[in-house]
């Protein structure tokens, strides 16, 4: 979904968004250093590589409209149907609120054909990226001891 604020107003959160994941990036590659026998540039560069590639898939799957094809696929798969507007009249039950009624499975599966602009997603790849170039530099930038 494309938003209708604009990129200054909407960078503060990505940014926030961004630190929070550095941070959560740093405690988990803490936590796999005090754990076992790894690094800690180790550590952190596969923190924020593992990170970052989930970003990237995430990123990805919303921004190319593929979480709307694979929701619209298992609903298609456990049952959800078309109803018309003359089966919601018709049903006393869905009329009074008792019961929901079920979305048809092939609109969502367009919608994911023909997915909208969304910038948030753009940002999440855009972000994978980068916890994946921080993770990348910290191995390969500090040097391994001696001996090792």
């Amino acid at each position: 979904m494309a938003s209708k604020e604009p990129l200054s107003e909407r960078m503060g959160g990505y940014l926030v968004g961004f630190a929070v994941g550095l941070g959560a990036a740093v405690l988990l590659g803490l936590v796999v250093w005090l754990a076992t026998a790894a690094r800690l540039a180790e550590a952190l560069g596969y923190a924020f590589m593992g990170l970052g590639t989930l970003l990237l898939l995430v990123g990805g799957a919303r921004g190319g409209g593929y979480s709307n094809l694979g929701v619209g696929a298992i609903e298609a798969l456990i049952g959800g149907r078309n109803r018309s507007q003359d089966d919601y009249v018709a049903d006393e039950e869905l009329r009074r609120g008792r019961v929901m009624k079920k979305r048809d499975p092939m609109t969502r599966l367009r919608r994911g054909l023909r997915p909208q602009a969304n910038p948030t997603a753009f940002w999440q790849v855009i972000g994978g990226f980068a916890y994946i170039a921080i993770g990348v530099a910290l191995m390969v930038l500090l040097p391994a001891p001696p001996g090792s």
